[in-house]
């Protein structure tokens, strides 16, 4: 009985399904979804959300928000995961202080206008404020610019590849003539 068991799970693991099948259908579903297809436009998406997110001080939610954000976006899960490597326990302590000191920089004044109180809440709060204004300040253009420079060095390298083919082509068609 256990034995029987044991083959129709190695079976069914081989296969790629978990219980019921489920494995099969979370797969076609994230390929309708955008997050497995390698296309450009989604690669490039893909690309955009993972600096974002990667960029952001949320480390233990970022594999979370990236899925989130390329379903909502149709964006490549596996380029948002690889690119989000931009931010990890070695960058990551610069970065954020980097984000705060720059919304304190900017956005202090006015963060302490909004939490008028001296104590400690009040504090973190204005702390908390300029991170994250910081942080906006830096992600957003960032992933944008990830999004357009991808989208720009795929179209050249499609290119260049399609002349290649192209020159290949022309250089048979060359030596067959007599």
């Amino acid at each position: 009985m256990f034995k029987k068991f044991v083959l129709n799970h190695r079976r069914r693991m081989a296969a790629g399904e978990g219980p019921g099948g489920t494995s099969q259908r979370v797969r076609a579903w994230l390929q309708r979804s955008g997050c497995l297809t390698f296309r450009r436009e989604p690669i490039a998406r893909g690309i955009g959300i993972g600096l974002l997110v990667g960029l952001t001080p949320t480390v233990g939610l970022q594999t979370v928000m990236m899925l989130a954000g390329c379903l909502l976006v149709r964006g490549n899960f596996p380029a948002a995961f690889a690119i989000s490597w931009v931010s990890n326990p070695f960058t990551l302590p610069p970065m954020v202080y980097a984000y705060h000191q720059l919304g304190k920089w900017l956005f202090g004044s006015w963060a302490q206008t909004l939490f008028e109180g001296s104590d400690a809440v009040d504090d973190a709060l204005i702390a908390l404020l300029s991170t994250a204004l910081g942080t906006a300040l830096i992600a957003i253009p960032i992933a944008l610019i990830g999004y357009f420079a991808s989208l720009g060095i795929s179209e050249v390298w499609h290119r260049r590849r399609h002349k290649a083919r192209e020159e290949r082509r022309q250089a048979a068609r060359r030596e067959r003539r007599p």
